[in-house]
């Protein structure tokens, strides 16, 4: 028989030893206690001990705020979390970028300052202009300032057709009418933000979109209104459709307004609309 062989044999009978354990009390030497005990036996307990106490860790470092604590642990959670929080803070940052827009608009229509009191209530914007608007200057350096700056902007024809009145600040008709097939879609001219989205007596369904550097264009009579007050629009996107709503009308077209620092210009100098 091997030397191995011989060892397992010795180790097994080991084993199946039995081993008495007496616990004694040191002062007066009396037996406290007496244990009878296999190495069996004790191997068992070792290893049933280590393997609950296994469970234990794993399920404290698993199950509680401790897992912080290992190093990589939890990165793919907290990755994602992360990215989460990025998209919810852009999210965030776009729309107070949209609500500042707005609410400055807001205070500029209340304060007449570059809106200049464009309404958004049920009285009439023409009547509202007669008082509180600004009129262009008869100064051609003036006019050439104005010029010179929107000519710098492109704008997308709100609609495409024939003009039945033009622009007229002597009899107070400070828009364009465009005449269009029914149902036509209405775009906005520019990216910006709606600030004014209702119905008029006199204008019937009313919009306006405040556009960078203090250029707001508004469209009257749409038989339907796309847009809200404090959505973001963008270039050429549809916001209405053409109309023939409000009593300041007699046929089906779109009434368009182009202002500029809170003064209104003619929107044939800067849009094609054919």
């Amino acid at each position: 028989m091997s030397v191995d062989a011989n060892d397992k044999k010795k180790f097994k009978e080991k084993l199946s030893d039995y081993y008495r354990i007496i616990v004694i009390d040191v002062e007066d030497l009396k037996e406290v206690g007496n244990y009878q005990l296999s190495m069996a036996r004790i191997y068992s307990y070792i290893i049933a001990f280590i393997i609950l106490f296994s469970f234990l860790l794993v399920s404290l470092i698993a199950f509680t705020p401790l897992k912080r604590l290992m190093p990589g642990y939890g990165d793919i959670e907290e990755n994602s979390k992360f990215i989460e929080l990025r998209k919810r803070l852009g999210s965030l940052e776009e729309e107070l970028e949209t609500q500042v827009v707005y609410t400055q608009g807001l205070q500029n229509m209340l304060a007449g300052g570059s809106i200049d009191k464009i309404p958004s209530s049920e009285t009439s914007l023409n009547n509202q202009s007669e008082e509180t608007t600004k009129v262009l200057s008869d100064s051609d350096l003036q006019e050439s300032k104005i010029t010179q700056s929107l000519n710098r902007q492109y704008f997308v024809p709100p609609v495409s057709g024939v003009i039945s009145a033009r622009f007229d600040r002597g009899i107070s008709h400070l828009g364009t009418d465009i005449l269009a097939p029914k149902d036509t879609p209405v775009k906005s001219i520019s990216s910006g933000v709606v600030i004014g989205s209702d119905f008029t007596l006199d204008n019937g369904n009313t919009l306006s979109i405040q556009h960078s550097n203090n250029v707001i264009s508004v469209y009257k009579h749409n038989s339907a209104l796309l847009k809200k007050s404090g959505e973001k629009v963008q270039a050429g996107e549809a916001i209405a459709i053409i109309g023939n709503t409000g009593e300041l009308t007699d046929g089906p077209h779109l009434h368009f307004e182009l202002w500029y620092n809170g003064t209104a210009v003619n929107p044939e100098n800067f849009i094609n609309f054919k």
